[in-house]
């Protein structure tokens, strides 16, 4: 009842994918779209197609790898198109509502009661803003779940369940994992501290008894997440960043954002949004009556029902969350840490850390039920959960009509998509679409994917949670090369930003392939002989607008001038910073013309401090294979270095040239400062 009072029930139709189509959830179902078609690799979680050479998989997707993994199989079978999401919110409503109930059957309780404590879980505001982005994380029950296994009477079989919830949580999604394990470790200490009272067991014993379930926990998490393709990232080149921005305020379970009608709302900074945990009116009086239940109806000291090292790992959780960057409200307030610290968390995979607190969250919510359950009795307890869940939804009435209303919206809408007779014939011709320069989540990437599914094309035009970032640099300066040097993939489409036209129009002959812009998108299609769409406008056509080519030509490779246009191979140039070499070569494009050679001048300077022991000392220019020039690297400056490049074919047009260490099995650690171009002589 609540999952349908919600959405509305649109997206419980598999069919229905239109609300599917923005932004983090279009990630999410295309990811899945794309992972239905692919062929059945290892990993099994494996999607080339999805991120097309980035080493993608559906983990990376925020897919919801196992119920992808699950429905692949019937994929056949399957209507197209199909989205197993909206099930899921179902399922993680009615799991949120079955171990509420299980958690609050710990005091006893009526099942009335226990009904309306249930509303506090199903109706909890963390959970229902997922709604609108991150389909995975409305999964709160695998908390809920976690602590009811840490709490439960009966310890039957506990390792294994462990083992299965972790691994469960492992291909749902990673934060949900890292909290699942968080109340694993507290179940295990409490664990061998009711052992220890019981019969003391000596250094030996405790080993041979916890090392089984470490074992069976561990290997089949890490088996799953083999199979769902969690290690096609490694943990060195995954891109992760926000430590410390994407957190959580003091004020945050205060602070209702739009969703208290009685506009309970306070200043936060701007990446505080992921911690938003608004235990709405009625939660704030369930904890307040709760403290002044304990503070003025005593009663004899009762077994503790939420043990210490759960609060323990509560409390570690939400500083985690806050950070060491501490906002109260407007006030911020960054905690000294030393340089090695604030490192190692900089580079932290869960970058997030305003949803650890969820935790958090469900143990005080939990906590405030139970003691409420236990110290009141009969009609008066009934009486006053009553209140608390009518204010608790009058509180919320706002927040839930406002997302009722946009996943309505967005069912309704109808995405953008790329239609029309070049489109349909470039969808059977080409087999992968990519972009020039390639770009993550550039703005309207959803229509690209889309497209590229559709007539099941490879892409790079995608959004993943995390990239491979050597993978996505050496992808990058491969499209680049390919374009400068006139070597593009016959079946490939590409799709250009508007700089790089510039560098299509000096680097790929007409002959070779049709550059064109239509319906806002710039294409380059090698191969294409057929007459140019009626709507397009052929961007080979004199322009009034000068190349930023034409010699003489200087540029110091700033962020956004055009010699960073000519870099190939072998450059990190991704950042405003220095544009530094990165592997063995590296490649530079030149543009020439005219009847005669060009002079070039190519500056370079060192990288390292000179702590780099195989650091190259002579640097070497080759141009078709022959070496051109060379200088002797200096700990300031290479000596400018002038060589004369030979003309392949009359015109404008780019050369390649080389940059490569004199001696063998050494670095090419230097920067690239500047490039000159003039007419010899």
């Amino acid at each position: 009842m609540a999952c349908i009072w919600v959405s509305g029930g649109v997206m419980l139709w598999p069919g229905q994918v239109n609300w599917l189509a923005h932004s983090d959830l279009a990630q999410s179902y295309l990811g899945w779209a794309f992972y239905r078609h692919a062929p059945w690799t290892w990993p099994l979680g494996a999607n080339p197609a999805y991120g097309a050479g980035l080493h993608s998989s559906i983990y990376y997707s925020d897919s919801i790898p196992l119920l992808a993994m699950l429905f692949k199989p019937l994929s056949a079978w399957l209507p197209e198109p199909f989205q197993y999401f909206g099930l899921w919110v179902l399922a993680c409503f009615v799991l949120q509502a079955v171990f509420a109930w299980r958690l609050l059957g710990l005091a006893q309780a009526r099942p009335l009661d226990k009904l309306l404590g249930t509303v506090f879980f199903v109706l909890a505001p963390p959970m229902l803003n997922r709604l609108g982005g991150h389909m995975a994380l409305v999964g709160h029950w695998m908390i809920l779940a976690a602590l009811w296994l840490c709490l439960r009477p009966s310890r039957r079989r506990q390792s294994t369940w462990w083992a299965v919830l972790v691994a469960t949580a492992m291909v749902v999604h990673a934060y949900l994992f890292a909290m699942v394990v968080a109340i694993w470790l507290a179940d295990v200490v409490q664990r061998q501290r009711n052992m220890q009272q019981a019969e003391p067991l000596r250094p030996g014993g405790v080993l041979r008894r916890w090392l089984p379930e470490w074992v069976l926990v561990v290997s089949t998490t890490c088996a799953v997440a083999w199979l769902a393709g969690f290690f096609m990232v490694s943990g060195h080149g995954m891109q992760a960043n926000g430590f410390g921005y994407y957190k959580m305020n003091l004020l945050a379970p205060f602070n209702g954002d739009g969703w208290s009608w009685f506009g309970l709302r306070f200043a936060e900074a701007p990446g505080e949004y992921e911690g938003f945990n608004y235990l709405g009116l009625g939660g704030m009086a369930l904890v307040a009556m709760t403290l002044l239940t304990l503070a003025w109806r005593r009663e004899p000291r009762r077994q503790r029902l939420i043990p210490t090292p759960l609060w323990i790992v509560a409390v570690l959780l939400a500083v985690l969350a806050v950070t060491c960057n501490v906002g109260f409200g407007s006030l911020q307030w960054h905690m000294p840490l030393p340089r090695r610290w604030w490192e190692k968390l900089s580079h932290l995979s869960l970058q997030s850390t305003g949803r650890m607190f969820w935790v958090t969250y469900y143990l005080i919510l939990l906590a405030a039920l139970l003691v409420l359950l236990q110290r009141w009795r009969g009609p008066v307890r009934t009486v006053l959960l009553l209140a608390l869940v009518a204010l608790q939804l009058m509180d919320l009435h706002a927040g839930l009509s406002s997302l009722r209303t946009t996943l309505l919206a967005r069912a309704r809408s109808t995405p953008v998509s790329l239609n029309g007779p070049f489109w349909n014939a470039a969808g059977e011709r080409y087999r992968t679409l990519r972009q020039l320069p390639l770009a993550l989540m550039s703005p309207g990437w959803e229509t690209l994917a889309f497209y590229a599914q559709e007539h099941r094309m490879r892409t790079d035009a995608v959004q993943l949670a995390r990239i491979d970032w050597p993978r996505f640099l050496s992808l990058y300066n491969h499209g680049k090369a390919a374009l400068l040097g006139d070597r593009l993939d016959a079946s490939t489409l590409y799709l250009l930003d508007d700089r790089e036209v510039a560098v299509a129009r000096l680097a790929v002959p007409a002959s070779a392939a049709a550059l064109f812009r239509l319906d806002g998108h710039n294409v380059l299609a090698p191969g294409w002989s057929s007459a140019l769409p009626a709507r397009a406008t052929d961007l080979r056509l004199p322009s009034s607008a000068k190349s930023p080519f034409q010699l003489p030509f200087h540029d110091d490779l700033a962020a956004g001038g055009p010699g960073r246009l000519l870099l190939g191979e072998g450059w990190n140039s991704t950042n405003a910073g220095a544009v530094s070499s990165r592997g063995d070569t590296a490649s530079v494009f030149v543009p020439v013309d005219g009847a005669s050679g060009q002079q070039v001048r190519v500056e370079l300077d060192l990288r390292s401090d000179g702590s780099h022991k195989s650091q190259a000392r002579q640097l070497d220019v080759w141009i078709d294979g022959r070496q051109a020039g060379s200088c002797m690297l200096t700990s300031a400056m290479c000596r400018t270095l002038s060589l004369e490049v030979p003309l392949t074919r009359p015109g404008p047009h780019l050369r390649e040239l080389v940059l490569r260490p004199a001696r063998s099995g050494v670095r090419l650690h230097v920067e690239l400062v500047g490039i000159r171009v003039a007419p010899a002589g």
